[in-house]
């Protein structure tokens, strides 16, 4: 329940960060196969929640350059999950959720914008598929690039929103095709986690405008670091029972 207040209420503040910081904790308690078409559902109540509210302010455009990458890559995510074991795939959450958590923290913060090329969404379109497809993780991917085009935080929270949603849907299209998601218990974890879902994404929403943006960085970032480390911590441990 912690987990997921937590989680959303991130989501509620930034518009992005649930499932990773959601997904390398419940891992530990729950399979992936079960945990990631989870956070699916989840993650479409969130959306629609919150994008709502900020969609008017989204830049569209950006996405429709970014998603055609995004399919090519979570067509590669959902092979390796269907047909890989899962240890070598926690191992990879942890590092990317620690790694995440770490950039963010000793990010250097910058006046002045500078947007990359919009080709530079061939290579962040592709591995956030990817990482959307196996983990659900693919939000840090996306709003480093979002970051790096739009020089507007409000817009890029606006988009990073609208994004969630329509990478959700393109998850649960692919889960539903494979059979990911046809199981009874998925079902029952979103129900159950339902209730701290929508009272953390309600926080969220409200605290957003009184956060400072250094507080929430140093928030998240240590939540990442913490995640990924504990579920790297369990895999080591596993390796030497």
């Amino acid at each position: 329940m912690l987990i997921t207040f937590c989680a959303y209420f991130i989501f509620g503040v930034s518009g992005f960060g649930s499932s990773i910081v959601a997904v390398p904790l419940l891992v530990q308690l729950y399979p992936l196969t079960t945990v990631v078409p989870m956070m699916v559902l989840m993650d479409i109540c969130a959306s629609l929640y919150l994008g709502r509210k900020v969609s008017g302010d989204a830049n569209k455009k950006e996405l429709v350059w970014l998603f055609p990458f995004t399919l090519i890559g979570m067509a590669i995510g959902i092979a390796l999950l269907m047909n890989s074991p899962s240890e070598p795939l926690l191992l990879t959450l942890g590092l990317f959720a620690a790694a995440n958590g770490l950039r963010i923290l000793f990010q250097k913060s910058s006046t002045e914008h500078i947007a990359i090329h919009k080709w530079w969404a061939l290579p962040f379109g592709t591995a956030g598929g990817i990482f959307t497809a196996l983990f659900a993780t693919g939000g840090p991917i996306y709003v480093s690039y979002l970051g790096m085009r739009i020089s507007d935080p409000k817009v890029v929270r606006a988009t990073m929103a609208f994004a969630i949603f329509m990478l959700t849907i393109l998850r649960l299209i692919f889960m539903v095709a494979v059979g990911l998601i046809l199981s009874l218990d998925v079902f029952i974890l979103a129900a159950v986690l339902a209730t701290p879902l929508f009272i953390g994404i309600a926080a969220g929403t409200k605290f957003h405008t009184k956060l400072s943006q250094t507080a929430m960085k140093r928030s998240v970032g240590l939540i990442l670091i913490f995640s990924g480390t504990m579920l790297l911590l369990r895999q080591v441990t596993d390796w030497f029972q």
